[in-house]
């Protein structure tokens, strides 16, 4: 891959804005899974945010920060509007606002239903707010490919960028708080309470806790970053996915990252881990990494910003980003008791972990068969 990172915007349950929420994931403590005093006109101002949802709204926000990083807010003269687009991972869409509509239409009937909140119902009306938020009309697509979306969208981003189809893209995913999600996953079993037991890699660990949050990024090519001077933050180096609900996923997917990128297993110089707390998807990654032969430090930042589901991957790459321009490896928040079957896993625990990075390997996984793995590099 030849596409670079030239901005970023992170939302989470820790804080607002990269450098922010890091320096909280460094501390490891964990966020209570709303994002703290977000106010989405700080952002985007007060026009015609009132039928946006609070996803589109994360989603605008983070793309905000993103391009404001850039240097390609508001007046950039460096891309023509045509040459630049929109590309999201989501695979829930506007679940809270499709609900509201169905209910109204049932209540009052459908002849009373606004007409202005049908927009929301659909999947790919975040991207589509986005797009005409910044004017970036070029291309506008929504990856929806489970809890893998994000890192399959940054995928998609970086091929459309190498074919010369767009100049610059806005690349991410987010999820915004949702009593139907929580409802949904707490009932079928896959969502519990904050606590001990959402601890990935622990003993007692009994499965993911529902957050909010998400991550917006900038992507070039580097000769077009280099031409107009941008100093990129990262490298997406290497992409790979798979799709099989066997246990052998996520191996599957992270060897072809590593073929992507061209990087022996030893060349990983620290892994941001998918894991939630989840029994069986910790262990399935866990057992991927020693039969790779990976044995670079194991973080986990869903310990501290909550699982935010398809936009877990976004983080996990805003969070590869800080820990390679830092060198600064986040502790798994509140991880104590490790279980055995992680014996051999190098796992940052209790302090930040210094060290010389040059490659992070971020993981994706859902139970229903995607699997994704990015190889995320640092920029010099």
């Amino acid at each position: 891959m030849n596409v670079v990172i030239t901005g970023a915007g992170l939302l989470t349950t820790l804080g607002i804005g990269r450098e922010t929420a890091f320096r909280w994931l460094l501390s490891g403590q964990a966020g209570d899974g709303e994002i703290p005093s977000f106010d989405p006109v700080k952002y985007l101002g007060d026009k015609g945010l009132r039928h946006w949802d609070r996803t589109a709204l994360l989603l605008g926000s983070g793309a905000q920060l993103a391009l404001a990083e850039a240097g390609l807010g508001a007046g950039q003269s460096v891309y023509a509007p045509e040459e630049l687009g929109v590309v999201i991972g989501s695979t829930h869409g506007s679940i809270q606002a499709i609900a509201e509509f169905d209910q109204e239409s049932v209540k009052e009937g459908p002849q009373y239903v606004n007409p202005a909140d049908f927009a929301n119902t659909t999947i790919n009306q975040p991207a589509g707010r986005v797009s005409m938020q910044f004017n970036m009309p070029g291309l506008n697509t929504t990856i929806s490919t489970g809890l893998a979306s994000a890192l399959d969208a940054l995928d998609y981003a970086a091929g459309m960028l190498e074919r010369g189809r767009i100049g610059a893209l806005l690349c991410g995913a987010a999820l915004g708080k949702s009593p139907e999600i929580n409802e949904g996953y707490t009932k079928a079993g896959r969502m519990i309470p904050p606590g001990a037991g959402a601890i990935p890699f622990s003993t007692g660990r009994r499965g993911p806790a529902l957050a909010e949050g998400g991550a917006m990024f900038v992507l070039e090519t580097a000769p077009a970053a280099a031409k107009r001077g941008a100093a990129p933050l990262a490298r997406l180096s290497g992409y790979g996915c798979a799709f099989t609900t066997a246990a052998d996923g996520v191996q599957e997917a992270v060897a072809a990252a590593l073929a992507s990128a061209q990087l022996p297993a030893q060349g990983v110089s620290c892994v941001i881990a998918f894991a939630s707390g989840s029994p069986a998807v910790d262990l399935e990654e866990g057992h991927a990494l020693r039969d790779l032969g990976i044995r670079a430090p194991v973080t986990a930042p869903k310990a501290a910003t909550g699982d935010c589901l398809e936009a877990s991957g976004a983080i996990g790459v805003a969070v590869a980003i800080e820990a390679l321009r830092t060198g600064r490896i986040p502790p798994i928040a509140r991880l104590s008791a490790v279980d055995p079957d992680f014996a051999d896993l190098d796992l940052v625990r209790g302090q930040p972990r210094a060290a010389v990075l040059a490659h992070a390997l971020v993981t994706a996984r859902d139970p229903e068969g995607p699997c994704s793995a990015v190889i995320v590099s640092r920029a010099h």
